[in-house]
């Protein structure tokens, strides 16, 4: 869908910086000294600053579950393959790998000489042991670690890893990118590195946590010990401005380099800004989805009748017009439309007479414009974080409309999900969900999966999610994940809203913001800071 203009104005916001500095430096890790001349030999191209609204949580894989924690913990730390500019995978920390005919066991050869970002060498050991804490009650991962039988090490250098697995899993070489490689003695702590990994990662990518202040902004440096190419740019400044009116203004103003906008901010001002340095706009396919998600164990979630009426009283074409700028589908399903697994369903249009209907069959009656049963209104508490207040005001303005009764709680992001979404004291959520290349999703959809807090519950789902991790075939795995989008349109556990495309604005000279196929395909979990390790400032002749 391209780009449509609106009267959207922006609200003024401000940015709150704490200055509260940690001085990280790997907190009492042994370093080892740099090897000579390590940052020499590049050329050292000017600092990029990104401006990020979220700060992380943590980079402890088992604990930075948000959006920011995994976007900083893909600067530094680097799986056994990744995903190249085309998401096709290709080795990373392992030099090759290859896989049995009968699909069960995955051989990885490592790299020689590899180290942590401490100088201390990344070994077999360390990889068997990553895997076997990813697996493990303590990380909310585990499902996609479950099909695990053994790992074994080999190899006259001891450097072959061999993971044999107990059933076919498709999706697992895709989890061999996610999964952190983290030092075996630092698993081995009581706390399993927790206080340690949490602000000072122990790095195998390209880059390396140098400083963090919270509420300003954390510092990467390159990594000198990285095994492959040396970053394109010194030091990636994260800047943080949970404000993206602010972001916007610091774009503008040429106070940042680059920034993850929405459509209207762009259509509406940044487009036709000339206050600072002339901008670009890098358009991706966006992989993730904006849902109200019911809370399924308790009225009035549980009824799908009742979920049906909400959905069809949400204009979400209203929400792609207006708060993204045309930049936007209204979304039928989690899946996005680039994946290779998406199938078009028929949901729930937006007709307020239809909700109505709806609300009858359920029982409903109107009393004072507000629709009751057994003398007791039709409510509804959503639950939201900062960055989706607005559209939550709307969504719960369309559900009032309809004779609903709705009310919008903004909750700090950890919080939310710790306290309210975790122990199911919620009615609905208003949030996102990205989505990386391979279609796997047992952790959302599975009635055990440790992320699906509304408590959706189908044998249905539960077997063709097996059915796809389990498939002989891609096109056995597109008629399950088919199957599934159908079902998740006719149940309705979300009222599925909109799929932004991703949007990054940057400064020209700015350079590989985006590469390969990447506006078709979009960026793995909607990352803008996938390509941040080939990103540059071009240098004026």
């Amino acid at each position: 869908m391209g780009p449509g203009k609106t009267n959207f104005r922006g609200r003024a916001g401000s940015l709150i910086a704490l200055a509260s500095v940690l001085s990280l430096c790997l907190l009492n890790w042994p370093l080892r000294p740099l090897p000579a001349a390590a940052l020499d030999a590049v050329p050292a191209h000017s600092r990029i600053v990104v401006g990020m609204m979220f700060e992380p949580v943590s980079f402890n894989p088992l604990r930075g579950v948000d959006s920011g924690s995994y976007y900083a913990s893909t600067l530094v730390y680097e799986g056994l393959v990744k995903y190249d500019q085309d998401l096709q995978l290709v080795p990373a920390l392992a030099e090759s790998f290859k896989i049995s005919a009968d699909g069960l066991l995955y051989t990885f050869k490592m790299r020689p000489n590899l180290r942590f970002s401490t100088g201390e060498p990344i070994t077999a050991g360390d990889i068997k042991a990553s895997l076997g804490l990813a697996g493990s009650p303590l990380s909310p991962f585990r499902s996609d670690y479950a099909d695990i039988d053994a790992v074994s090490i080999s190899g006259a250098a001891q450097d072959v890893v061999e993971i044999k697995l107990k059933r076919r899993s498709q999706p697992f070489l895709s989890r061999m990118a996610e999964m952190r490689i983290l030092p075996q003695s630092v698993i081995a702590l009581p706390d399993h590195g927790n206080k340690l990994l949490a602000r000072a990662p122990v790095a195998s990518g390209p880059y390396c946590l140098k400083r963090w202040e919270s509420g300003l902004e954390l510092v990467f440096e390159r990594n000198p010990y990285y095994w492959g190419a040396p970053a394109k740019s010194a030091s990636i400044v994260w800047r943080i401005i949970p404000d993206r009116t602010v972001a916007a203004v610091a774009l503008a103003k040429g106070e940042i380099d680059l920034a993850q906008v929405d459509g209207r901010m762009w259509v509406n001002y940044l487009s036709k800004s000339t206050v600072g340095n002339r901008l670009e706009l890098k358009e991706f396919s966006g992989n993730r989805t904006v849902y109200l998600g019911f809370n399924l164990r308790h009225a009035p979630g549980d009824d799908i009748v009742v979920r049906r009426a909400m959905a069809a009283a949400i204009d979400r074409s209203n929400l792609a017009r207006v708060f993204y700028g045309g930049y936007a589908y209204v979304a039928e399903t989690d899946t996005p439309r680039a994946s290779w697994v998406y199938t078009p369903t028929v949901g729930t249009d937006f007709s307020l007479t239809q909700s109505a209907e709806f609300l009858q069959k359920a029982g409903y009656k109107k009393v004072d414009g507000i629709w009751t049963r057994d003398g007791k209104p039709l409510a509804m508490r959503i639950l939201t974080v900062k960055d989706l207040e607005d559209v939550a005001d709307v969504v719960s303005d369309d559900l009032v409309r309809a004779g609903i009764k709705s009310e919008v709680e903004v909750i700090e992001y950890s919080t939310l999900r710790r306290v309210y979404l975790q122990k199911g004291r919620f009615d609905a959520v208003l949030w996102s969900r990205s989505c990386g290349p391979d279609p796997e999703s047992t952790i959302v959809w599975s009635s055990k999966g440790t992320l699906n807090f509304c408590g959706f519950q189908s044998e249905a789902v539960d077997k063709l999610l097996i059915g796809g991790r389990q498939a002989n075939s891609a096109a056995e795995r597109k008629a399950c994940y088919g199957q599934l989008q159908k079902i998740l349109a006719a149940q309705q556990p979300w009222v599925f809203l909109v799929q932004p495309e991703l949007l990054v604005a940057h400064r020209a000279g700015i350079k590989n913001v985006q590469k390969g196929r990447q506006k078709q395909v979009g960026l793995p979990w909607d990352n803008p800071l996938f390509n941040a390790a080939d990103i540059y400032q071009q240098q004026n002749p």
